[in-house]
C-alpha cells in the first residue's frame, strides 16, 4: 500500500466514524461506545499514517554514509549494502544483489528509491573499472567502497 492508499485507508476510518453520530440521537449509551471505537481506530491509522509519511521523508531525505560493492565470482553478482549514519532507522532497500552485467545494472537504476539509484551508479561505475582491469591483464578488484564523499 503506498501513501495515498494508506491517506484513503485513514479516510475509511473517518467515514465510518462519522456515520455513528446519527446513531446517538436513537441509542445515546451504545452509540457513544462505537463511537470511542471508532474514534480509537482512526487514531491508530493516523498514528501509522505519521509513521509512513516519516520513514517516506527519512527515505527520500538521508543519503548512505557509505556504499560497499563486492563481486561474488562463483554467482558471477554484485553485492551492494548501503550504510546509514544513524543505524535502526527505517528505510528502503539497504542490501541487494544484482547479475554482473550491465544491463541488470542499469535496470536498478530507474528504481523508486534514489538511494539505491545512487547505489546503481556506483556500481555500474565499479563494473566500468573491473572490465577496464581485465582488458589490461590486471586482476580486477573484488570490492570497492564508496564514501559519502564520492557520493
Amino acid at each position: 500500500m503506498d501513501l495515498e492508499g494508506v491517506r484513503e485507508w485513514v479516510r475509511a476510518a473517518e467515514r465510518a466514524r462519522d456515520e455513528v453520530y446519527p446513531l446517538l440521537e436513537v441509542d445515546r449509551e451504545f452509540g457513544e461506545i462505537l463511537l470511542d471505537e471508532r474514534q480509537r481506530e482512526v487514531y491508530r491509522r493516523r498514528r501509522i499514517l505519521y509513521e509512513v509519511q516519516e520513514a517516506t521523508r527519512r527515505v527520500a531525505g538521508e543519503r548512505p554514509e557509505m556504499i560497499l560493492v563486492t563481486y561474488d565470482a562463483a554467482g558471477d553478482r554484485y553485492e551492494c549494502r548501503l550504510f546509514y549514519k544513524q543505524a535502526g532507522a527505517v528505510r528502503g532497500l539497504e542490501r541487494f544483489s544484482v547479475a554482473a552485467r550491465l544491463e541488470d545494472v542499469l535496470e536498478f537504476g530507474s528504481h523508486a528509491d534514489p538511494n539505491v539509484r545512487l547505489a546503481s551508479e556506483k556500481i555500474g561505475e565499479f563494473h566500468a573499472l573491473r572490465l577496464r582491469r581485465a582488458e589490461e591483464g590486471e586482476i580486477a578488484p573484488s570490492r570497492r567502497v564508496f564514501y559519502a564523499s564520492e557520493l
